[in-house]
């Protein structure tokens, strides 16, 4: 599951120490994996916290408090369609990790919100943000995902394109969200012209966007001396792209190349990288932020236990 380490213009967990959070989040991961994953087996999912803590100690008690609730508690005001996903029990070990990427996903956009100090108010709407969830659910624990952020170029704020970061490169993502079967051809105008059922049409350029996102990450990159990969990618997994021509440093992945594209990601078995690290933080330097001290309890919460 991809790491969230930029969101809109929130503060982020990450700006504070790119160094740490990521390593902590695979770890963190992985034990409550093993909890969830012990439950399920045991029959004890569907059972009250305080059934399945009764011989915990109190700290053990307080965590699995959390890993129950922690769905309950994120689906208020959260959408109808989250809180449909989130109740229903898992059947069988697909239906478990799918169950448990979901109970995830309120943790990463805490952390894409929060430090111990500091938070942002988070729009509700992402938390049923079906394509923040694609890019977090479906790429490994090592790819870190900058989701609509608001980067500052020359002093000036930009709502930058998707930004996926993978230990060997970046890319810089615009999704086409048009119907299934919509065929596209890009060109060097301004616009776009696109096909459904036979009935033609136009759409703005994708690579204006794309460009201007690329401009932010060249600065940074040129800044801090970075010699790190990047590209432009227009993602359309159901669409079909048609006359061709690829600009330079830039992919066009629609229905026929998608599963290939997508596999490569999957099957990444690549560590997190000191230059991937070093990257991110760079890039995270230079995003503009808004954020608001937190309560004292709620700082002492954070700081008393090493857990989501």
């Amino acid at each position: 599951m991809a790491q969230l380490i930029k969101l809109s213009d929130y503060i982020s967990r990450y700006e504070s120490n790119i160094y740490q959070y990521p390593s902590q989040y695979i770890r963190l991961k992985k034990q409550n994996w093993k909890k969830i994953h012990h439950l399920f087996m045991q029959g004890a999912l569907e059972q009250s916290y305080e059934e399945a803590a009764a011989e915990e100690g109190p700290l053990e008690k307080k965590k699995l408090k959390k890993l129950f609730q922690r769905q309950k508690e994120e689906e208020s005001g959260s959408g109808q369609a989250s809180h449909q996903r989130e109740r229903s029990q898992p059947q069988d070990i697909h239906e478990l990790k799918q169950y448990f990427l979901n109970g995830l996903y309120p943790f990463q956009l805490k952390w894409a919100s929060t430090t111990l100090r500091k938070k942002s108010f988070v729009d509700r709407v992402y938390y049923s943000d079906e394509r923040l969830m694609y890019y977090l659910q479906r790429f490994p624990d090592t790819y870190f995902v900058m989701y609509e952020p608001t980067v500052e170029i020359k002093k000036a704020k930009l709502e930058a394109n998707t930004i996926l970061i993978g230990p060997l490169g970046i890319e810089i993502i615009h999704y086409l969200d048009m119907p299934m079967g919509t065929i596209v051809h890009p060109s060097n105008n301004h616009s776009w012209h696109i096909e459904q059922n036979g009935i033609g049409s136009k759409i703005l350029n994708p690579l204006l966007a794309l460009r201007r996102t690329e401009t932010y990450v060249k600065s940074v990159l040129q800044t801090y001396d970075l010699d790190f990969p990047y590209k432009k990618v227009v993602l359309a997994p159901e669409l079909s792209f048609k006359e061709v021509q690829t600009p330079y440093m830039t992919e066009f992945i629609g229905r026929e190349q998608y599963d290939t594209w997508f596999q490569k990601k999957r099957k990444d078995g690549s560590p997190l990288k000191h230059l991937q690290l070093k990257t991110a933080e760079s890039l995270l330097k230079h995003c503009h932020t808004s954020a608001i001290k937190r309560p004292e309890w709620d700082i002492e919460e954070e700081s008393t236990y090493e857990e989501w």
